[in-house]
């Protein structure tokens, strides 16, 4: 799948974002952010982790001049 820019057709990537909540003390891993609030866990204790996954990009591609 391609866009359009400036008249040149640019390949779109597809990403996928993971991320993971977790509590700084315990160690404790949380579903959703609800689950951590109802158990009246303080914000300072949790930690956000975001792994973003994308395919490979071929760095060296032939380029047109």
């Amino acid at each position: 799948m391609t866009v359009k820019v400036n008249g040149k057709d640019i390949p779109v990537v597809n990403a996928k974002a993971i991320t993971t909540i977790k509590n700084k003390k315990t160690g404790a891993i949380y579903k959703t952010d609800e689950e951590w609030k109802t158990l009246q866990i303080p914000v300072e204790d949790i930690r956000r982790d975001v792994l973003v996954k994308i395919p490979k990009l071929d760095l060296f591609a032939k380029t047109k001049y």
